[in-house]
């Protein structure tokens, strides 16, 4: 069998989606390498694969921003997506493997252009692991960019990135390319975790793209939960979390507090591990559970909406488990994945610029009350489902780029 090297960037919403994907591609004989940082060593190593971690300059990325919904110029997030990972990743994931050899390599899409290099020096066929969805374009021009400043230095923006991308060229030897080929996504094949149906235009996408839906697999490490206490009090539950990143707004569970005070019902709030909510403690309301972290898709197979941020990962969960949304994205693709939930009739969305109580309540209860969200949501979730997921992925790749 062959031997897999796999590396995606340090997010739980595109680590979690590849791990039933790795652990089937293990089971069914084949040898993988994984590389993220440290903290994933553990969810990773239960999957089988032989775990390796690179290191991440986290005051960088605090630089560079980790919103790029507040960029102004597409090529803000050319220069997070090159200066935040690239260059600092893909050399050094060349030095810890430069005494290995690889049949193919699986590479996270946001890599863009790194994974490309992965392809070239190591001589091997290149999969794309695209957990978010794909494009026909470079991804620094799908996303939405606020107006541009007046002060804005582009000069000195494109001088940065010819800068970078000439650096890592140098150390790894390879050409130099155009800045918008920095932010695609490359690959022979292109696993992506959705499928043709949420998709956006998904008639765009030859057979090349595999769409073998969300990745959706048990997780050892996953908290305690007393699950009894759910329905103790109320017949609905209403599930909020804003992701891994971007969930330290106290005003905005403020907001929740206020906005979901009277209303019936269940509500789970995941705060974050890093998220110090003792200043909000005498304010928290009696239907309220809160804790840093909870098994999300056990809290989802039992709740009836989902307030959250439509990362991806987190919005592709509850719709497989036919949990309908109410979305108010943030950052990065949220938009995208928020406006294609509400054009499938599967959610309702939520400007996080003019939120109000009032409305956030209002969109809770039109979501819980009106059975067509649930439908819909069963709709995208049954999509899934029938996509083939992890089990056909690892079929195919096996089929092109395995040892026999």
């Amino acid at each position: 069998m062959a031997r897999v090297l796999y590396v995606t960037i340090p997010a739980e919403g595109h680590v979690n989606p590849t791990l039933g994907l790795v652990k089937q591609l293990v089971d069914n004989g084949e040898e993988v390498v994984y590389m993220n940082v440290e903290p994933f060593r553990n969810r990773l190593a239960q999957t089988g694969a032989e775990f390796r971690a690179y290191t991440i300059n986290e005051q960088l990325f605090v630089e560079l921003g980790l919103s790029p919904t507040e960029y102004t110029h597409p090529h803000h997030l050319t220069e997070f997506i090159l200066r935040g990972m690239i260059e600092p990743i893909i050399p050094e994931v060349l030095r810890l493997i430069e005494n290995d050899s690889f049949d193919y390599v699986i590479v996270d899409s946001l890599f863009g252009w790194g994974g490309a290099i992965l392809g070239e020096k190591l001589g091997i066929p290149l999969i794309c692991s695209a957990t978010n969805f794909v494009f026909d374009k470079p991804v620094s021009h799908v996303i939405k960019m606020k107006e541009a400043e007046d002060n804005l230095d582009v000069e000195a923006l494109y001088e940065r990135l010819t800068n970078s991308a000439e650096r890592v060229a140098s150390a790894c030897n390879v050409a130099v390319p155009a800045l918008d080929d920095i932010t695609r996504q490359y690959g022979q094949l292109k696993v992506v975790f959705t499928s043709r149906y949420f998709q956006p235009e998904s008639e765009k996408y030859d057979d090349s793209y595999i769409f073998s839906g969300p990745s959706i697999s048990p997780r050892p490490d996953a908290p305690s939960f007393s699950f009894d206490q759910l329905r103790s009090k109320y017949n609905k539950v209403i599930y909020i979390s804003m992701g891994s990143i971007l969930n330290k707004d106290i005003e905005f569970y403020k907001l929740c507090f206020e906005a979901f005070n009277d209303i019936p019902a269940q509500f789970v709030l995941a705060s974050g591990r890093e998220t110090d909510i003792t200043s909000l403690e005498e304010s928290i309301p009696s239907n309220f559970i809160i804790q840093p972290y909870v098994p999300q898709l056990e809290i989802l197979q039992r709740a009836d909406v989902f307030v959250t941020h439509a990362g991806m990962n987190s919005a592709s969960e509850a719709l497989y488990y036919h949990v309908p949304l109410v979305a108010i994205p943030l950052s990065s693709d949220q938009p995208i994945v928020a406006n294609q939930t509400e054009q499938l009739g599967a959610g309702i969305t939520l400007d996080k610029d003019c939120l109000t109580p009032e409305t956030l309540k209002l969109a809770v209860l039109k979501v819980l009350n009106n059975p067509i969200y649930k439908q819909r949501a069963k709709m995208v979730g049954d999509s899934f489902r029938s996509a083939g997921g992890y089990q056909e992925a690892a079929d195919r790749i096996m089929s092109l780029f395995s040892k026999v």
